[in-house]
């Protein structure tokens, strides 16, 4: 009889911290991927500085388009992979509002593929939004 208590204590004990050691790892995991990674100081002047020249003497749909290639870069120096659509589906932590660059994203495809009047209309609004959410990223 001691010795099945013996045992079961033993069992008791292993499972236990089994279970405690499992949790810490799932936990450290989980906070790992959900840190916001950090840009250098180095990154983000140069990324700056590129945003800054691309805002002078373009139309409408030539800074959006660039926009959108900058923003990429912007998320490749944070270390993601992929077209910026596969990048964007992984949600990354550092965007802003992702639902706002995913729409301007898909209206980079539009102007670049598509010929709508309709989207140029909107075009300098939309300029503006992807100026607003470059600024966000780059704090």
């Amino acid at each position: 009889m001691i010795e099945l208590l013996k045992n079961t204590n033993f069992l008791i004990i292993f499972f236990t911290l089994f279970f405690i050691s499992t949790l810490v790892f799932g936990i450290s995991i989980i906070l790992k991927f959900s840190k916001k990674k950090k840009l250098s100081e180095a990154d983000k002047k140069e990324l700056k500085n590129i945003f800054k020249n691309m805002k002078v003497n373009k139309s409408d749909k030539e800074k959006l388009i660039d926009y959108d290639k900058l923003y990429h870069k912007i998320l490749q120096k944070f270390g993601y992979n992929g077209t910026f659509g596969e990048i964007l589906k992984t949600k990354p932590n550092e965007i802003g509002n992702l639902n706002k660059v995913w729409e301007l994203h898909k209206l980079r495809n539009k102007l670049v593929h598509d010929v709508d009047e309709e989207i140029k209309e909107n075009l300098f609004l939309k300029v503006k939004e992807y100026e607003k959410e470059i600024e966000i990223i780059l704090k």
